[in-house]
């Protein structure tokens, strides 16, 4: 999708857990230090509201890095409060609405969904805000059948949505943290 052309690549994420900024802020860094274009938004929980949340953790699950924090109070017993962020508003203003330059190819938009519980929730209403069929590719996991049968629905009756929705489910990443090297300026 991208091939060698990683400057033209903008990369942005968003991640609930605050037992993760840490090691986001170095990964940010590590990227922005080779020019790479990326944004975490850490602290934040993808949602389809601005305001606070609560987000359910089990604090015995440090081997897991807290893999399993959620939005849905399942089986978590302390509780986090983060920023959610109403994803179809930001997406809309942000990526749909932002100014190209003369002569730039359109965008091919990539997103991947884990959203601590409610991906489904989320999925939904970028649908009914009308922002679902401008992402080219989302991938992810914790599609319940429904939102399935009413994305292939929407696919079906619409000649426009050409939306593609991939169920993947790696965890393999989060087993291992990988430490971030950062060259030394020589400014």
């Amino acid at each position: 999708m991208f091939e060698n052309n990683f400057n033209e690549v903008c990369s942005i994420g968003f991640e609930a857990n605050p037992l993760h900024d840490k090691y986001l802020t170095e990964f940010e860094r590590y990227c922005l230090a080779r020019k790479w274009r990326v944004k975490i938004f850490k602290s934040t929980a993808v949602s389809y509201v601005d305001k606070k949340l609560n987000l359910y953790i089990d604090p015995d699950d440090e081997k897991n890095h807290q893999r399993d924090a959620s939005l849905v109070a399942i089986n978590k017993t302390k509780i986090i409060t983060v920023q959610g962020i109403d994803i179809a508003s930001w997406f809309r203003t942000t990526v749909l609405n932002r100014k190209l330059s003369p002569g730039d190819q359109p965008s091919r938009i990539m997103m991947k969904s884990d959203i601590e519980g409610h991906d489904s929730t989320v999925l939904a209403n970028l649908i009914f805000d009308g922002v679902f069929c401008s992402i080219d590719l989302i991938y992810g996991e914790h599609f319940n059948r429904d939102l399935q049968e009413a994305i292939l629905s929407l696919k079906k009756y619409s000649n426009t949505c050409k939306t593609e929705v991939l169920e993947l489910t790696d965890e393999k990443y989060d087993l291992q943290k990988f430490p971030f090297i950062i060259p030394e300026s020589t400014d």
